[in-house]
C-alpha cells in the first residue's frame, strides 16, 4: 500500500524555469498541471511559437511524478464561448466539442471518445490518466452520469495509469451530501483517486469543514484515494482525516476560484500572470504556524525551514528559493499530518489562532464519532 500524506504542488505556467533550477530531489511528491498549460500559446500571445510543453518536458527529464487537472469545468459556462482565455481555447480538450459543453454533448459515444483521445494524448508522460470533467449539483444532475462515463472511458484506457476523477462542486452540495453520493458513483464508475475541488468552501466554517471531513472518510472508505485540491493549509487538516494528499501552489492555487469563470476583464489569481510574468509576491510559509509572511515582514525573526539545504532565508530570499520552501513545509505538514492521524488536532490547538482551532475542534468531532461508531 502506498504511503499517504503526500503534497501535490498546483505549479504555475511559467515554472518550467524553476524546476529546472532544482536539484536532483523535487520538495513536492508529485506536480499537477492545468490543462490549458500544456496548449499551444495563440496568435497575439508574446510567446507564440515558443514550446509549450516545457513544464512535462523537465518533468520527464527529471522523472518526478505528474498528473493533469484537465480543468474542463468551466467549458459548461453559459459564456464559455466568449469568456475563455485564448490558451485555454487552444487546448486540445477545449477544441474536442464545441463551447459551451453540456452534459448532453458528453454523452454522445463520438464526441466522448475524441474527448477521451485528446486527453490520453495529453497525459502520455504522466503514470496517472485523469478524465475531463463537469462541475457536479444534486444527485439528480445529468452532469454526474457524464463523467462516469468519461472516467469509464478513461479507465478502458487506463492501461497501467491510474484514473483519477475530478469531483467538482459548490458547497451547497458538500453540505447536503450530494457530493458524496457523486464521488460513490464516481468511485463505482472506476475512479481511483478523486481530487475534491469544493467552490465557496470557507475554511473558517465549522459545518463546511466537517462536512469535508466527512466526504475525505466517505471516499476512503469506498476504495479510492481521496485528494484534498487547491486547499492550502487546510489540506494537512484534510490528511490527518485520510486524505491520501492534498495540493497547493507555493504562491496561488490556495483555493478553489469561487467563480465558476470569469469574465476576460477580470484577474484570475490562478491565471493571473501577465505576460511580463508579473503577479503578486511570493509568501514565506512561517515553518509550523500555517501562515505566510510578506517578505516585508520577513527575516531572522522568523523561524527557519528545518529541511537542510534550504535556501530561503527565513523569507529574505530569491523568489525561486520562497517556492522550493514553500513546498517544503507543505510536504511536512503533510506527513506531520499522517503521521499523526486525527491527534494532529494536538498540533492545530498549539498554534493558537482562531482558524486552526476550528480546526482542531472539527479533528475532535471527527475522532468522537469514530470512537462512537
Amino acid at each position: 500500500m502506498a504511503p499517504s500524506g503526500l503534497f501535490y504542488a498546483r505549479l504555475e505556467d511559467r515554472d518550467w524555469r524553476f524546476l529546472e533550477r532544482l536539484g536532483e530531489e523535487a520538495p513536492f511528491d508529485a506536480a499537477v498541471l492545468k490543462g490549458g498549460y500544456l496548449a499551444d500559446y495563440p496568435e497575439g500571445d508574446s510567446r507564440h511559437g515558443e514550446e509549450a510543453g516545457r513544464l512535462t518536458k523537465v518533468l520527464g527529464e527529471k522523472e518526478w511524478d505528474w498528473a493533469l487537472d484537465p480543468a474542463t469545468a468551466a467549458h459548461a459556462h453559459p459564456h464559455a464561448a466568449a469568456w475563455t482565455s485564448p490558451r485555454a481555447r487552444s487546448c486540445s480538450l477545449a477544441q474536442s466539442i464545441p463551447l459551451p459543453w453540456t452534459a448532453a454533448a458528453l454523452a454522445d459515444p463520438g464526441l466522448a471518445a475524441e474527448l477521451i483521445e485528446a486527453a490520453v494524448d495529453l497525459q502520455s508522460g504522466s503514470r496517472a490518466l485523469a478524465a475531463p470533467y463537469l462541475e457536479v449539483g444534486r444527485a439528480e444532475d445529468p452532469a454526474i452520469a457524464a463523467n462516469c462515463g468519461l472516467i469509464s472511458m478513461s479507465a478502458e484506457r487506463a492501461t497501467d495509469q491510474r484514473v483519477v476523477a475530478y469531483l467538482q462542486t459548490l458547497s451547497g452540495r458538500l453540505l447536503d451530501g450530494s457530493a458524496k453520493a457523486a464521488a460513490e458513483r464516481y468511485i463505482a464508475a472506476g475512479a481511483e483517486t478523486v481530487f475534491i475541488r469544493i467552490r465557496r468552501f470557507d475554511p473558517r466554517n465549522l459545518d463546511h469543514v466537517l462536512a469535508y471531513l466527512g466526504l475525505v472518510e466517505a471516499i476512503e472508505a469506498a476504495g479510492a484515494r481521496p485528494v484534498a485540491d487547491s486547499t492550502g493549509h487546510f489540506g494537512a487538516v484534510a490528511v490527518a482525516a485520510g486524505a491520501f494528499a492534498f495540493s497547493a501552489g507555493a504562491r496561488f492555487f490556495r483555493k478553489v476560484p469561487d467563480a465558476l469563470l470569469q469574465r476576460p476583464s477580470e484577474s484570475s489569481e490562478e491565471d493571473e500572470e501577465k505576460e511580463s510574468g508579473g503577479g503578486p509576491p511570493i509568501l514565506y510559509e512561517h515553518p509550523g504556524r500555517f501562515e505566510g509572511v510578506h517578505p516585508d515582514e520577513a527575516g531572522p525573526h522568523l523561524a527557519a525551514c528545518p529541511v537542510p539545504g534550504c535556501l530561503a532565508e527565513a523569507g529574505k530570499a530569491k523568489a525561486r528559493h520562497l517556492r522550493a520552501h514553500n513546498f517544503h513545509e507543505f510536504r511536512r505538514q503533510a506527513r506531520l499530518a499522517a503521521s499523526l492521524g486525527l491527534r494532529f488536532a494536538e498540533v492545530l490547538r498549539g498554534i493558537g489562532s482562531t482558524e486552526t482551532k476550528l480546526w482542531a475542534a472539527a479533528l475532535d468531532w471527527r475522532a468522537h464519532q469514530r470512537r462512537a461508531a
